[in-house]
């Protein structure tokens, strides 16, 4: 019997994701592509953001690192409870620029 015929039946796993759940801070593992992960210690229902839907900020209190979901003013720390407003540094970059290319320039030339 050769390992090839084994390997073959075996299933594959899906590629996993992280998240830490917004309630309780309990780390959550969920298969890629799902849009909402529940948590198993205190129930609440996540949204699963994909990487460029997301923006990262420092807490301006304690200095933790944030993420946050584009479009939000402002966003509270989970440690610290402080809330940290999102300034114009932190604004969603140009869409041309999300996908890799050049953003357009400011004034036409002549």
């Amino acid at each position: 019997m050769s390992n090839t015929a084994s390997e073959a039946t075996q299933p594959t796993c899906p590629e996993m994701g992280q998240m830490v759940c917004g309630r309780c801070r309990r780390l959550l593992s969920y298969p890629q592509g799902a849009k909402h992960v529940q948590c198993l210690r205190c129930k609440t229902v996540n949204i699963v953001l994909d990487a460029n839907q997301v923006g990262h900020v420092k807490c301006g209190s304690c200095l933790v690192l944030l993420m946050y979901p584009y479009g939000a003013p402002s966003v509270r720390c989970s440690s610290c409870h402080f809330v940290t407003e999102i300034g114009v540094n932190n604004l969603r970059p140009p869409l041309s620029a999300q996908q890799g290319q050049p953003p357009p320039p400011q004034h036409p030339v002549h």
